[in-house]
C-alpha cells in the first residue's frame, strides 16, 4: 500500500476495489486513491501518529477504540512508549482521560493537566502521570463514535497545543473514516468465511460443524485484535437429551436436537454462527456484540427455546479485556454448568417430547456468580456433595481458603496442613483419579485416608493452575456416602469452573495485598503527622481583597499528587481515615487564616461521627465561624436527610457549608439544591474559557442565579486568564481562586496576597 503526509500532514489512505456501504445500504465514502488492504489499517494508524508527533511533540501518540464499555489500544506512534501503552492494552473506558473529554466534563485540550480538575483526577484511577494531555473523538463517516486520538506529554505545554487541535481532528477523522471502511470489509469476508463454513456443517441439525467453530473462533480474534471489535460467546446445553434418548428412543432425541438448532437459528444474526460443538451442545459466536447484548441475547435465547418446548441450559461469556475467545467460550461453559446445577436441584427433569401446555417464557434463573462462595455452592448443588473447598498452596502446606459445607466438623476456612501428604497433591500429580465414587473400593484413596479422616467415602477434585500454567492449588468435592453415580464428566464440571475460580481467587488476593500496602502507607503518614497543608487564597472580586483560603492536601513523596492517594485509599476502604488525616492537618493552620479557611470532606467522612469530633474546638472558642466545609459533587450522596442531618449542629456553631465542583459531578444541580449551600463553587471546567463558551457561560449564570436567590455567594475555581475572569465579573460571581489571582503555597509561609 502506498501512503505518506499530504501538505496538511493528513494521512492519504488508498482506495479499496469494490463497493461498501454504511450497513443501511448507502456507500461509504471511498478513502482517497491507492489501494487499502485488509491488514494496512495497523500501518496507516501508526503513519498518522508519528506525523502528529514530528509536528507537535508530546511523547506518546495512540489510537484506542470503544468497545462496549472496554478502551482496547489498536495503534501506537511508538513501541516503547513512555505511559506503558501498546497495542491490545485494554482499560475500562470509564476509567480512562478519554472518557472525561467525551462525557463533556474535560476539554479536548489540557496544556496543563493539572488546571483540569477531571483529568487531575484521572491520574488517581489511571496510575499515568501527564503534565500536558490532548484527545479528540474519532467517528465513522455517519457520526459513530468509533475511539478516540490521545496524546500525552510530560512536560506542561502552552497555547501552541490548542492551535494543534485542527490539524489532530483532520487526522481522527481520516483514521475514522479508514477504520469504519476496514469493518465494514471485514464483514464482507465474515459472510465469505461463512458461506465456506455451512459446506461443513453438522449433518443432522445444518449447524455449522466443531472444526468450523473452531476456525470461526481463530479468525475472530485476529479481528478483535486488529480493530477492537467486541465479541460473545453463548454455549447451550439441552437438559434432557439422554432421557428423551433413553425413554422414547433415538428418534425423538434427533427431533429435539433439531428444534433446538431451529430455535437457535431464527436468534442468529447475519454474520454470527450457530454449530454443534458435540452431543447436546450447541455454540453461538456473537460477533460485534457488547458484553451487555451479549447477556441479553443469551436470555432471549433461554426465553425462545423454553416457548419451544426445550428445556435447556445457557451460559453467555464476553471477550475479557486482553483475553481471547477461546476465555470467554470456557467461561460460557463454567455459567452453563452453574445454571444446569441450579436447574437440577430445583426440580426433575420432563421429556420435552411429551404432551404438555407450552410453559412460559423463562427469565434468567441464576445472577452473574459473586464470589468464589458462590461457585463452591454451586458445585456442591450440582454434584449432591456434602463439602466442596478451593485450596491453595502455600509454602509446603496446603490452606484450605474457602470452604462452602453444612457440617463445619468436616472442614474450616483456614485450616492447612502438610501438602505431601494430601489426596490434592496426589490428583495435582496425577498419580489418583480424580474422580473416586467410593473409597472403600479404591486402593489408593483407602490408603491415603486411613488415620486421617476414614468417614470421607466419595471424591472430586482438580487441580488449580494460574494463567501463567504455574500450580494455585485445588477445587475438591466430599461425601460422607459412597456417590457410586459419579463419573469422569464430573470433573469435568469442576475443570470448567477451575479459571473462573482461579481468576475469583486471585483477584480476592490482590485486593487484600493491595489493602495491605494502603493501610502501611496511611500507618507511616499517620507517624510523619500526616500529609502536609498549602494554602489558595480566595479573592473578592469587587474589592480585589483576599478574604479566605482553601486548604489543599500535599504528599511527601516527591510527585505524588493527591488524587492516587484517595484512589487507593477508596478501593482499601481507607477513604475516611485518610480525609481525616488531611482534615487534622488542615485545621492546624486555621489560626493562620483571617478569613475562612475552606477544607475538603466527602459526604461519608461528614456524616462520620470523627468529623465532628475533630471540629470540636478549632478556634478554641467553641464556634465555628470562620471556617467552611467543601463537600466534593463527585461521590454520590446515599442519605441527604443523613447529610443535613450530621451537618445542622455544626451549622449552628457557625460553620458555613460549600457544594465543591458544583456543575461537574454526580448529582448536579439537586446536590446544590439539597444541601442548601452558604457557598457555590463553580467547577474549573466551565470556567475554562467561560467567555468563548456559550453552554460554560450559560452554566455559570445558573449558578449565580441561584445563589443570589438562596442567600450564597459563589466561588469561580481555576481562573487562569482575564478574560475568564472579566467574563465572571460581568456574571456578577463573588469569589473566584486560581493562578491568575494567588498561587497555592505551603501553609507555613502562605501569605494573604493577590495579583488582582
Amino acid at each position: 500500500m502506498q501512503q505518506g503526509a499530504g501538505e496538511d500532514g493528513a494521512v492519504r489512505p488508498g482506495e479499496a476495489p469494490g463497493a461498501a456501504d454504511d450497513g443501511a445500504g448507502r456507500p461509504l465514502p471511498r478513502p482517497p486513491s491507492g489501494t487499502v488492504g485488509l491488514r494496512d489499517f495497523g500501518a496507516a494508524a501508526r503513519t498518522a501518529l508519528l506525523d502528529l508527533q514530528r509536528r507537535f511533540g508530546m511523547e506518546s501518540w495512540l489510537l484506542a477504540r470503544r468497545r462496549g464499555e472496554e478502551y482496547v489500544v489498536i495503534a501506537t506512534a511508538e513501541d516503547d512508549d513512555p505511559f506503558g501503552a501498546r497495542v491490545g492494552l485494554v482499560r475500562r473506558w470509564d476509567e480512562t482521560f478519554c472518557a472525561r473529554m467525551l462525557d463533556g466534563s474535560a476539554p479536548m485540550v489540557a496544556p496543563v493537566v493539572d488546571d483540569v480538575p477531571a483529568y487531575a483526577r484521572m491520574r488517581a484511577v489511571t496510575g499515568l502521570d501527564p503534565d500536558s494531555y490532548l484527545t479528540v473523538p474519532v467517528e465513522g463517516p455517519d457520526g459513530e463514535l468509533l475511539g478516540a486520538l490521545c496524546a500525552a506529554g510530560r512536560e506542561p505545554r502552552g497555547t501552541e497545543l490548542a492551535d494543534a487541535l485542527p490539524a489532530v481532528r483532520l487526522q481522527a477523522g481520516l483514521l475514522g473514516l479508514l477504520l469504519a471502511y476496514e469493518v465494514r470489509l471485514e464483514r464482507e469476508v465474515r459472510r465469505a468465511e461463512r458461506a465456506e463454513a455451512a459446506a461443513a456443517t453438522d449433518a443432522l441439525t445444518g449447524a455449522a460443524s466443531r472444526r468450523a467453530w473452531d476456525a470461526a473462533l481463530a479468525a475472530e480474534d485476529a479481528r478483535g485484535r486488529r480493530h477492537g471489535t467486541s465479541a460473545g460467546v453463548l454455549v447451550v446445553d439441552l437438559d434432557a437429551l439422554k432421557a428423551v434418548n433413553d425413554g422414547e428412543g433415538h428418534d425423538a432425541g434427533d427431533a429435539l436436537l433439531r428444534r433446538a438448532a431451529e430455535v437457535a437459528r431464527e436468534m442468529v444474526g447475519p454474520g454470527d454462527l450457530l454449530a454443534r460443538l458435540g452431543g447436546d451442545e450447541f455454540g453461538v459466536l456473537l460477533v460485534e456484540t457488547a458484553r451487555d447484548d451479549v447477556e441479553r441475547r443469551a436470555r432471549a435465547l433461554r426465553e425462545a427455546l423454553a416457548e419451544h418446548g426445550v428445556e435447556a441450559s445457557v451460559g453467555a461469556g464476553a471477550r475479557e479485556g486482553a483475553g481471547d475467545l477461546h476465555a470467554a467460550w470456557r467461561s460460557a461453559d463454567a455459567r452453563m454448568f452453574a445454571e444446569k446445577a441450579l436447574r437440577r436441584s430445583a426440580a426433575p427433569v420432563r421429556s420435552p417430547s411429551l404432551p404438555r401446555p407450552r410453559p412460559p417464557a423463562v427469565a434468567a434463573p441464576v445472577a452473574p456468580l459473586s464470589g468464589v462462595d458462590a461457585l463452591l455452592d454451586l458445585v456442591r448443588a450440582q454434584l449432591g456433595m456434602e463439602a466442596a473447598f478451593v485450596s491453595r498452596l502455600e509454602g509446603e502446606r496446603v490452606v484450605y481458603r474457602h470452604v462452602s459445607s453444612d457440617d463445619p466438623a468436616i472442614l474450616r476456612a483456614g485450616d492447612s496442613e502438610p501438602f505431601d501428604g494430601t489426596y490434592c497433591r496426589r490428583v495435582a500429580a496425577r498419580e489418583v483419579d480424580e474422580v473416586v465414587p467410593d473409597t472403600a473400593v479404591h486402593p489408593v484413596a483407602a490408603r491415603i485416608l486411613a488415620g486421617r479422616d476414614d468417614s470421607v467415602r466419595a471424591y472430586v477434585g482438580v487441580p488449580l493452575h494460574r494463567g501463567d500454567g504455574s500450580f494455585y492449588g485445588s477445587l475438591c468435592t466430599l461425601s460422607r456416602t459412597p456417590r457410586r453415580e459419579l463419573r469422569a464428566r464430573d470433573a469435568e464440571v469442576l475443570r470448567s469452573l477451575g479459571p473462573v475460580l482461579v481468576g475469583l481467587l486471585q483477584e480476592e488476593e490482590r485486593v487484600a495485598d493491595s489493602r495491605a500496602r494502603v493501610v502501611a502507607d496511611l500507618d507511616a503518614l499517620e507517624a510523619l503527622g500526616g500529609p502536609g497543608t498549602a494554602l489558595q487564597g480566595v479573592v473578592h472580586l469587587a474589592s480585589g481583597r483576599v478574604v479566605g483560603a482553601e486548604a489543599l492536601a500535599r504528599f511527601p513523596a516527591p510527585g505524588s499528587a493527591p488524587g492516587p492517594w484517595f484512589s487507593r485509599a477508596e478501593r482499601a476502604g481507607e477513604a475516611e481515615r485518610l480525609d481525616l488525616l488531611c482534615l487534622r492537618s488542615a485545621l492546624g493552620h486555621a489560626e493562620r487564616v483571617s478569613g475562612h479557611l475552606s477544607v475538603n470532606a466527602s459526604p461519608r467522612t461528614v456524616v462520620s461521627p470523627a468529623f465532628g469530633h475533630l471540629l470540636e474546638d478549632v478556634r478554641g472558642t467553641g464556634r465555628l465561624d470562620g471556617l467552611a466545609v467543601e463537600i466534593t459533587e463527585h461521590e454520590p450522596v446515599d442519605d441527604y436527610g443523613a447529610l443535613a442531618a450530621a451537618l445542622a449542629p455544626l451549622r449552628e456553631r457557625g460553620l458555613a457549608v460549600a457544594v465543591d465542583d458544583a456543575g461537574a459531578g454526580f448529582a448536579s444541580m439537586r446536590h446544590v439544591v439539597q444541601l442548601a449551600p452558604d457557598v457555590v463553587k463553580i467547577d474549573m471546567s466551565i470556567v475554562r474559557d467561560v467567555h468563548r463558551s456559550c453552554g460554560g457561560s450559560a452554566m455559570a449564570a445558573a449558578l449565580v442565579g441561584f445563589a443570589r436567590r438562596t442567600g450564597a455567594y459563589t466561588v469561580a475555581e481555576g481562573v487562569e486568564t482575564t478574560d475568564e475572569l472579566d467574563h465572571l465579573v460581568g456574571l456578577g460571581v463573588d469569589m473566584a481562586q486560581g493562578h491568575l489571582l494567588a498561587r497555592p503555597a505551603p501553609a507555613p509561609t502562605w501569605e494573604p496576597v493577590a495579583t488582582l
